[in-house]
């Protein structure tokens, strides 16, 4: 005769309580709203201009700038580009409601009202700190701002989105001379607006590529859509090695110290030459990773200029 199997007796999951679910839900969404706020200014952009303009400070002071200084440079900056940031997720939230319902604004963790207060107050916070370095340097910090809030408002859909690129970024370490090297302005760093050229289109080409694909479909007309994402890649790293190439050309001529212009060329070839084989090995990964490559070699190459310099 076969016997039922005694199995010890199991007490049933104590179930959570609503006050308990409630709360952990609560915390979610609190996790979620912080996590928006977070990735609303575009962070990894933000961080490597935070980490490229501290770099520039301490090569404008040569050596350890002064602690106040250095975090209200910062602050200045991070000001500019928190407003910058929260601005483009604005005028997008239409569009990304369509293509990107999870971003910020679409799905509901920001409203469009607090993103705009975000930017109002970094931009008054950019102001404020950039002041305290006089006039000249509350003029650059604003100006560089407000190509990319021209950007964002009016150029960003254009064939024409490289051009604050182009504006904005090689005035970077002009800024910081300003308002940080005790000579004042070095008239050698306006050489980075003709070597650079190429290498800023790269850098807006880098960081469009992720959205190339639902531009196109959206009939936006901008630089990326109009090559397509196998052409704007390959011309993205054709731009940024032009940039290198003429600077280790005109290097002897203008700076005391070419051979720092050769080194950080040559970093910036083994940068975009790894985007191109996770490109060529997994294309969605190489998209990915264009903007994080292309903006270190640009930021190499600018900090080889200037350290060059001597």
């Amino acid at each position: 005769m076969l016997h039922p199997v005694m199995t010890q007796h199991q007490p049933d999951a104590v179930p959570l309580s609503r006050h308990h679910r409630s709360s952990l839900s609560r915390w979610r969404r609190t996790a979620r709203i912080i996590h928006a706020y977070l990735v609303l200014p575009h962070a990894v952009p933000v961080l490597v201009v935070l980490g490229t303009t501290a770099a520039f400070a301490v090569l404008a002071v040569d050596g350890l700038p002064p602690r106040d200084s250095l975090v209200r440079l910062l602050l200045a900056m991070l000001g500019g580009q928190l407003a910058i940031g929260a601005v483009n997720e604005v005028v997008d939230a239409e569009l990304d409601a369509i293509s990107k319902p999870h971003k910020p604004i679409p799905a509901g963790y920001v409203s469009v009202r607090a993103a705009l207060g975000l930017a109002t107050i970094s931009l008054l916070a950019m102001l404020w700190f950039s002041a305290g370095f006089g006039l000249p340097s509350l003029l650059l910090c604003a100006f560089g701002t407000g190509a990319g809030l021209v950007y964002d408002l009016w150029l960003k859909r254009s064939f024409f989105s490289w051009l604050p690129y182009l504006i904005a970024l090689p005035l970077l370490p002009i800024w910081v001379w300003t308002a940080m090297a005790p000579a004042g302005f070095d008239a050698r760093l306006l050489a980075l607006y003709p070597l650079g050229a190429f290498a800023v289109v790269g850098v807006h080409l880098s960081q469009a590529l992720p959205d190339t694909v639902g531009d196109r479909a959206a009939g936006i007309h901008s630089l990326s859509s109009t090559l397509g994402e196998r052409r704007a890649i390959i011309t993205c790293w054709l731009a940024t090695l032009v940039t290198p190439l003429l600077a280790v050309a005109v290097a002897p001529l203008l700076v005391d110290q070419p051979q720092v212009v050769w080194l950080a060329a040559v970093a910036v070839a083994l940068l975009v030459g790894l985007d191109v084989v996770l490109y060529t090995a997994r294309p969605r990964l190489g998209v990915m990773a264009c903007f994080p490559c292309v903006a270190v070699s640009t930021a190499v190459m600018g900090l080889g200029w200037v350290l060059a310099l001597g």
